[in-house]
């Protein structure tokens, strides 16, 4: 019944998208102000964090602040992705799964497999508050999508720093982003892309930060030295190429196909001098699964054969560590464009012409200004070089973007300004 309810509910917003959406953001406000009231008068909140791909989650650093408050429950609940297929949404599933029970948390499965059954998290988790990892109409399965959980304080901080100037619609303007209560934003840059490209004006905006980069700059933060070789003396080059080759790309990043060779070659000339990390994006083995040149068979030779390379290293996991380790990133991604900022290393776009620069939004164009670029293969190598010799004229005009503009406000983490943002609104005291 609720599920039938859900699909009424999202068909109506829909239809009154098109006409007038500053009437419907103040019923929205209404709405929010009587749940919000009502849940002031609790002493526990429950906090549900939808999660989908293990690749996406970015709130690490939130979820431990919240369990060490007696005055949060926080569960996690595992979403099939269900648009890949049924083989790819169980394994992305046990994936994810796996990864929050490594990690101690507390979490649970909305699938189970051998019945067939969908979890009813207001039954089990009854929730208070509810934190999306992916905004995507459709990834999951509609009962768990925020038109299900209109009667919950619901919220979104993105999954990665968004940095493109194409995808306005997707990063800005669908109906999730429209109907949350909050909306956790990076950088001043975002808080005005709102404005001017969503239907609500980004009146559910506040700014906190990125809460993917917290744990890069984090002080307290060890990492774990994931490289092979160990000795510092050998500089440490992370190559981490887009997945946006083929036909029919909403973004045209990658160079992949260019450079998978001549990269290798790269690590071997300069053997003694650096080892590379090949950190692909996660998306791009299935891509090339299905390109005419690649292949299953070559695609997965390829990538095992930089484990087998004496200086060379495959990295499919987490990147926080290899990021905090490296010397260096070559690289033509997304989100990384931004965030290897924070580490404030030595970073290079490959790039296919000088008029890529467009492809980005404001933030992103102040990033890729501060980038040493290459258009040709002899640019790689001088950047191999100058990593080498150590230079790097371009570290000033980094510290000062970082200071200015990608910092999280008030001196403190991301997450920590979420949690207080939390505190301040369910009316308890924030004990950071």
């Amino acid at each position: 019944m609720a599920f039938h309810y859900s699909c009424m509910i999202e068909k109506l917003f829909n239809m009154l998208r098109k006409v007038k959406w500053n009437v419907v953001y103040k019923y929205q406000l209404y709405r929010y102000s009587i749940i919000l009231k009502r849940k002031q008068k609790k002493k526990c909140f429950n906090i549900v964090f939808f999660a989908t791909f293990a690749s996406t989650w970015k709130y690490d650093y939130l979820y431990n602040i919240l369990v060490k408050d007696r005055r949060f429950n926080v569960t996690i609940i595992v979403c099939p992705v269900i648009n890949y297929g049924y083989d790819y949404m169980i394994e992305e599933m046990d994936r994810c799964y796996i990864l929050f029970k490594t990690k101690g948390y507390n979490v649970i499965k909305s699938y189970n497999k051998e019945e067939e059954k969908y979890l009813d998290v207001k039954k089990i988790c009854r929730p208070d508050i509810v934190f999306y990892t992916n905004p995507y109409k459709g990834l999951i399965d509609d009962r768990y999508y925020i038109t299900n959980f209109l009667d919950c304080l619901t919220c979104y901080a993105p999954y990665c720093f968004r940095e493109s100037a194409i995808l306005d619609e997707l990063e800005y303007n669908q109906l999730l982003h429209n109907l949350l209560w909050i909306h956790f934003y990076e950088t001043n840059s975002h808080v005005k892309l709102s404005y001017e490209k969503s239907d609500i004006k980004g009146k559910n905006v506040i700014l906190t930060g990125y809460s993917g980069i917290d744990r890069l700059i984090d002080k307290s933060y060890i990492p774990i030295d994931p490289w092979k070789k160990k000795e510092r003396n050998i500089k440490r080059i992370i190559w981490a190429p887009h997945h946006t080759v083929g036909e029919n790309q909403p973004m045209n990043y990658s160079n992949f196909p260019l450079y998978a060779e001549f990269m290798q070659c790269m690590a071997m000339k300069y053997e003694n001098n650096i080892q590379m990390a090949f950190k692909p994006h996660p998306l791009l083995k299935e891509k090339l699964y299905k390109l005419p040149n690649w292949g299953k068979e070559k695609t997965d030779l390829y990538y095992q054969s930089w484990n087998k390379m004496s200086n060379g290293m495959l990295c499919e996991s987490d990147y926080i560590d290899l990021f905090l380790t490296s010397d260096a990133m070559i690289h033509d991604s997304g989100s990384f464009l931004i965030e290897y900022i924070y580490v404030n290393k030595p970073v290079q776009r490959i790039i296919s012409n000088f008029e890529a620069r467009n492809d980005f939004n404001s933030i992103g164009k102040k990033c890729f200004d501060i980038h040493y670029l290459a258009q040709q293969k002899a640019d790689v190598e001088a950047f191999i070089l100058n990593v080498i010799n150590g230079v790097d004229p371009l570290k000033e005009k980094r510290t000062l973007l970082l200071k200015e503009e990608l910092m999280p406000p008030n001196g403190i983490l991301a997450s920590e300004n979420i949690y207080n943002y939390l505190c301040k609104q369910l009316k308890i005291e924030s004990r950071r």
